[in-house]
């Protein structure tokens, strides 16, 4: 156990890329977020009206401005951090299992970071100017039990599929991410091809328990195949 928290204290010696990018990145999108809402009211959109408010809650700004980041993260987390892990004694076990731990510090980090201004928009009525950033739908529409873990979810998914192609290029080399990615395209490809003329049922089937299921199952076999890829890894 001592040797995983060591893997994960490895992470955090790097908090500037870890949790002040990222906040900068939420704080990013809420700027435009609150820009574009202003430009929308000056150019004589009602923000009393149910059609305004139903729009701006389709806001997806939140949902899609993290993952690009984190999947990086993820992947260079892995990529510089695994061979001073084990030069520090860590097995290929140990370092997969501190890796997830840091990643769900850090995902926690972000579900606290947006509960907070989640709070803070919703007491200020929307940052005092009709502006909706956190209050949508996607996230629960203000619920904070809906937000938690859907942010939780998204940045841990986010950062293990990182993860699993960072340890992919540490154990193939430069071939090995882009390999891997034709790979796991073709198999949804085929996933599609099986799948769509259920498509209907399968999408009225969906809720976000099923997401959220669905969720924790990509996030464990990407740390799966990132175990698999390292056991046979050389240190660079």
């Amino acid at each position: 156990m001592n040797r995983i928290f060591k893997v994960t204290r490895l992470h955090l010696n790097k908090p500037q890329l870890m949790f002040s990018a990222p906040a900068q990145i939420v704080g990013a999108v809420l700027i435009m977020t609150a820009l574009i809402a202003i430009v929308l009211q000056r150019a004589g959109l009602d923000p009393s009206q149910p059609d305004f408010v139903e729009g701006a809650r389709m806001n997806s700004g939140m949902i899609w401005a993290l993952p690009g980041f984190l999947i990086y993260y993820g992947v260079q987390a892995v990529a510089t951090t695994y061979p001073f892990a084990l030069a520090l004694g860590a097995s290929r076990r140990a370092y997969v299992l501190g890796t997830a731990i840091a990643n769900a510090i850090l995902a926690a980090f972000l579900t606290a970071l947006m509960l907070v201004l989640l709070g803070l928009e919703l007491a200020t009525n929307h940052w005092f100017a009709n502006i909706y950033a956190l209050d949508v739908y996607l996230l629960g529409a203000g619920d904070p039990l809906v937000l938690a873990p859907t942010v939780f979810l998204i940045a841990f998914v986010s950062m293990s599929i990182g993860g699993y192609f960072g340890a992919v290029w540490v154990r193939f080399g430069s071939k090995g991410p882009t390999i891997s990615a034709i790979g796991l395209g073709l198999v949804l490809v085929v996933l599609l091809l099986v799948f769509v003329p259920q498509a209907g049922e399968i999408l009225a089937a969906v809720t976000r328990p099923v997401l959220a299921a669905v969720a924790v199952g990509v996030a464990l076999l990407a740390l799966l195949g990132t175990w698999l890829a390292m056991r046979r890894a050389s240190v660079r």
